[in-house]
């Protein structure tokens, strides 16, 4: 079976952001990196980053290649202990600050892609006083393959 380079990348960003540890130089240790699944998601080791796709457009080029963007969400959940007087969306940058860091270590998503762009932040709409919050961040992410195989690249 092939793999689409597509797939790659998002595999890639998964890995990528297993890597945001305080032993690697990060603010965050997150442990808990996902996929999306339709059957749910684990949120019980937090803090957590959900990797969900969203839109691809395909631009065909003159033979023999499509040029790709697709977009990206990452769900980074965290949670805040009663104790602690940090502001959350201070907490929330130090989040944002570890993501955007790893993943523009390597903005080509191991070769499969030809960039990553972070392109917008929105915070979860919270009630106050719920225990676990977050952002959404929106990626864009720019590749090629050959027009007739996904899997390919030109």
């Amino acid at each position: 079976m092939t793999t689409s380079r597509r797939e790659y990348i998002l595999q890639n960003i998964k890995t990528t952001l297993e890597t945001i540890t305080l032993a690697h130089g990060y603010n965050n240790t997150i442990t808990n990196v996902q996929r999306w699944s339709q059957k749910g998601n684990n949120l019980q080791i937090i803090p957590a980053i959900i990797i969900n796709s969203g839109m691809e457009g395909k631009q065909q080029e003159p033979n023999p290649q499509a040029t790709c963007k697709f977009t990206v969400y990452l769900d980074v959940w965290t949670r805040q202990d009663d104790t602690d007087t940090t502001p959350s969306d201070q907490i929330i940058s130090g989040l944002l600050l570890d993501v955007e860091k790893v993943l523009m270590v390597d903005y080509t998503r191991g070769g499969y892609a030809e960039n990553t762009y972070i392109m917008n932040n929105v915070p979860f709409v919270t009630v106050e006083g719920m225990p676990s919050f977050g952002v959404q961040i929106e990626l864009e992410i720019t590749y090629k393959h050959l027009l007739t195989d996904p899997a390919a690249y030109v």
